[in-house]
């Protein structure tokens, strides 16, 4: 049974100084992994007004390198170790929201209703529903199974196949989880990875995170009460026309 977080508990866990970014550049994972404890939320690139990202806090001639201050690599390692989820979440745009606003954030901005009433009220589609029920079936498959197992292997699907996994994520109910190797019949790394996904709930009950215990106004207005205390003007006014879409 998962714990419960209550309205006051999270303003208190929440209610913090300011983490104030200078212009030292991140280079440790453990460093990387402060900062979305600090902000909350940290974008894999920058887009969110004078709000700091992954790529924008790190030095650019360390990406895509894939040693261990590559911060193309830590991305999938925040979500696999449970320091962040990781997705599209809003604004179609890969985040990382920290495991301990995770609950809050889902309760604030997640969809209220079951994937079946989503679909009887024309919200989302079927192939949506198709992923989601691979996802459910399998923790932490990957884009190849899932592709292989909904019938959205071809080139064609793709276009189809992105958007409906963009749309799970968008209401919270999917997650990134990590990433799979492909090995050859030797038991050799042969090719790209391949992103794994699970389902919202069963990350949080994996890394025994709590629910928030509360209606999702009383979520928006805890959220609320923590960006403007951690985020600046610009970033803070942005996220609150993010909020009143939801």
């Amino acid at each position: 049974m998962s714990k419960v977080y209550t309205k006051v508990s999270v303003i208190i866990l929440f209610w913090r100084a300011g983490y104030e970014m200078s212009d030292e550049i991140v280079q440790t994972f453990e460093a990387a992994g402060f900062v979305i404890q600090e902000q909350g939320i940290l974008p894999l690139s920058s887009f969110i007004p004078e709000h700091p990202s992954l790529a924008s806090i790190t030095d650019y001639s360390s990406w895509h390198t894939g040693t261990v201050t590559d911060p193309w690599l830590w991305r999938d390692r925040f979500a696999g170790e449970g320091i962040a989820a990781y997705g599209r979440f809003f604004a179609k745009k890969p985040m990382f929201i920290a495991d301990s606003l995770f609950p809050l954030v889902k309760c604030a901005l997640g969809a209220e209703d079951s994937i079946e009433r989503r679909y009887r009220d024309g919200l989302i589609s079927h192939n949506t529903v198709k992923l989601y029920r691979a996802i459910e079936e399998q923790d932490g498959i990957d884009v190849r199974a899932l592709r292989k197992i909904t019938g959205l292997q071809h080139k064609d699907d793709k276009n189809e196949f992105d958007r409906a996994l963009i749309e799970l994520q968008s209401s919270f109910h999917v997650v990134i989880l990590g990433v799979s190797e492909r090995l050859n019949a030797a038991g050799l790394k042969s090719g790209w990875n391949s992103t794994c996904y699970i389902l919202a709930e069963r990350w949080m009950e994996l890394f025994e995170l709590p629910i928030f215990d509360g209606t999702k106004d009383e979520a928006k207005q805890v959220l609320n009460t923590f960006l403007h205390s951690q985020w600046n003007a610009a970033a803070y006014q942005y996220m609150l026309k993010i909020i009143a879409k939801y």
